[in-house]
Parts: C-alpha cells; structure tokens; sequence
C-alpha cells in the first residue's frame, strides 16, 4: 500500500465518519476506504464526553485500517460549532531595495505579518489560508513569488476556535492513538467536496445541514472569504415531532424520513400516517400535511438564519453559483425548493461529491471529501518562517486545486 494515503476524520453529532484516499492522476483522488459509526459525546461540534467520543473515533479507524491492510498515522480532522470564527486579515511588506524580485522569505513573512493578531486567552487560530496576494497595488496575484515589486500584500482568511474546545478534539483522537496532522474548517471542507473549480472562482455559498448545526461557507475568487456556524440542525426536526406529537424519538425519526417534506405545500391533504404514540397501545392516524407543517416550520426557520448570515457576509448579491445544499439534511424532499423561498434571488441546488468516487451510498460524505481533496490537492504548504506547533502554523493555500502555486 501506498505511503502517500491521506486520511481525515468527520466529527458530526449524528455520525463519525473516517475517509481514506490515495492521489489519482486523472480525478485528482480515489476513495481507498470508507467507514462511519452514529455518533456519541459530540455535540454541536464540541466533544461533550471524551470517553464516548474516542470510542466511536476509534471504531471507524479501526475498520478503514482492516480495510486498507495497515495502520494509519495521523489525521486530518475536520473541525465546525459555534466556537469556531473566520474573518479576513491583511499583511503588508515592503521589498527592499525596491523593484527587486520577491522571494519565498518574502511570502513567509508577508503571512506571519497577517497573523499577527491578539486573541483573547482562550482562542486560538486553527487554520490561515491566503485568499490573494497583492504586488504593488495589483490584486488577485496568486504567485508573488519571481515578480517585481516594492509592495507585498496579502489577505489571508484566519480560523480561530476556542482552545478548549481544540484540545478535546485532539484528545480524543490522541485517545484513539492517532496524531493530528491539521485541524481543517468543516465548511471550507464541505465546499471543497461538492463545488467545481468554476464555482469556487465564480462566487458560490455551501450550506452543510448537519444534525446538531448548519454550517455555511462562502467562496469567492478561488478561496473561502466568509464562514458560520449555526447551533441548529435537522435533529431538532425530529426533536419537535418527538414533542408535539408525543412520539419517541425513534418514531419521530422514522416519521420524518418516510413521510416528511420540507415544505407543506408539496404533501397531499388526503394522505394520511399512523403515528405510534408513547403509551398508546393503537397508532393514531394524522394528515401527512400537518406532520409536514411541524417540519417546515423549522426547515424554515433554518433556511431564514442562513439568509440572515449571507446577508451579513455582505456577499448574497455577488454569488453567480447560487446556494449549493449538502448533508444528511438536505435530502429531505422540498428542501431546495424551501430556501429557493427563502433566498428568493439565489439558484439552489442539492449537491453531493462526485460518485464517480465510488462513494458507498450514503448522504453526508461531502465533509469528508472535502477534507481528503484538501490533504491531496493542496499540500502546497507555505510554512510561516516563525512557530513551533505540529499543525497549527501551517498554511495552506486552495490555489493548488485551481491550477496555481503561491
């Protein structure tokens, strides 16, 4: 077996899944193994119990190992909740003498100089990757370095997280007895498994419908410009009809899968369920359109507080690939049709990675992907010339997967 595999790890609250992949000249990667387990001590993003978590961390390495015939290394981990933040920073450098070509030091220290930021005691950045570098005023400059110039700029998109939250994480794949190689924006990762090069260039926004959170990212100019994390999923879908129609939540699940729509509208007033209540002996039958009510109202809700934070990228008018809807979440009937609603002026679609990556049939793996794509397509590594950590001065760039190398 080859010593080039990558492998990574998705943290969901409803599933963990491990993905290993090998470099394929011709797609880019191959899917090598594939293995997921329900979820236990995860929560919103978070680890909530340690011991649960290594456990299901280590079922899933565990059957990828048996599958690929060795053991594997380290990790790359994919990492999302409400503690995780993004905003863009600027560094500037001034080449001397002037008119001189710029160097790989040059493009070391440029970086060093956008990451210098102060950050409350219990936050750290987690991931730096350089949207554009700009040589003497001209933007969208992907390979500063050979160039002639006085001026060396970049923007570089910053991922910081709450430290505690960050060593858990790490903890429980240490636990497991795996080493972490980088910590990777679920998000980013999410658009990277299910947008085309086109869209990442053109201007598109990847909404990841987990169970405990909604996470989005939005991509312009080839690189991620606004990331959020939404503390609500799909499982307080099944939560509300576990509630209101005094199921378990097994049934509310079941319910849910089976018969539910997105939006109300599209379900049959003549179509009726049986509903098997908590402490009735007989299921009660109910019109499908008000189980598909309960639905909508928190599909809706959903749909609403993702406009709510394109609004606040300041990117919604600017995005000619549209809303792209990935996860478990978005395979439930009608919910394009929903945030086509919602988003009224925007294209969505439903999307999940390519099949061609003889992927086993299941929704959610676009994290996954994602992940595997960024180990493979952008080990172009622009390693800050200061810092000590492993994995977390790393940087990595998306220009690799586009076609360019800073």
């Amino acid at each position: 077996m080859k010593n080039d595999l990558v492998t990574v790890l998705d943290l969901g609250s409803t599933k963990v899944a491990c993905l290993v992949a090998a470099p394929d000249g011709v797609d880019g990667m191959q899917v090598v193994a594939v293995a997921t387990t329900p979820s236990k001590g995860i929560r919103k993003g978070v680890v909530a119990d340690l011991d649960e978590a290594s456990v299901g961390i280590d079922v899933v390495f565990r059957r990828v190992e048996q599958e690929i015939g060795q053991e594997i290394g380290s990790v790359i981990v994919g990492v999302s909740g409400a503690h995780t933040e993004g905003l863009n920073a600027q560094g500037f450098k001034p080449i001397i003498p002037r008119g001189r070509l710029i160097t790989h030091q040059d493009v070391l220290e440029v970086l060093n100089h956008s990451r210098a930021l102060v950050l409350p005691p219990d936050r750290e950045q987690l991931q730096a990757l350089p949207r554009e570098f700009r040589v003497d005023g001209q933007r969208d400059v992907r390979k500063p370095i050979g160039m002639s110039g006085s001026k060396l700029e970049v923007v570089t998109y910053i991922v910081t997280g709450q430290t505690s939250a960050i060593q858990n994480i790490e903890k429980a794949v240490t636990r497991a007895g795996k080493k972490v190689e980088q910590m990777v924006l679920k998000p980013l990762a999410s658009g990277i498994g299910v947008l085309t090069p086109e869209e990442l260039e053109l201007g598109a926004a990847v909404v990841d419908m987990g169970g405990g959170t909604t996470d989005i990212a939005v991509f312009t100019n080839g690189s991620i410009a606004f990331s959020a994390s939404i503390p609500v999923g799909v499982s307080m879908v099944t939560s509300d009809l576990s509630k209101l129609l005094r199921t378990s939540p097994e049934e509310a699940e079941r319910l849910k899968v089976e018969f539910g729509f997105a939006l109300a509208r599209l379900s049959s007033e003549k179509d009726s369920v049986e509903v098997n209540q908590i402490g009735q002996i007989q299921a009660r039958p109910m019109q499908r359109r008000v189980l598909c009510e309960i639905i909508e109202s928190r599909m809706r809700e959903i749909a609403t507080m993702v406009r709510q934070q394109l609004e606040k990228s300041g990117l919604l008018g600017v995005l000619p690939g549209g809303v792209v809807l990935t996860g478990g979440g978005a395979q439930m009937p009608g919910t394009d049709k929903l945030f086509d609603d919602v988003l009224k002026q925007l294209r969505v679609r439903v999307a999940e990675p390519d099949l061609a990556l003889k992927l086993p049939n299941q929704p959610g793996l676009a994290t996954a992907v994602g992940l595997a794509r960024f180990g493979i397509q952008c080990q172009d590594d622009i390693t800050p010339a200061t810092g000590t950590n492993p994995w977390k001065d790393r940087v990595r760039g998306l220009f690799g997967m586009l076609g360019g190398k800073p």
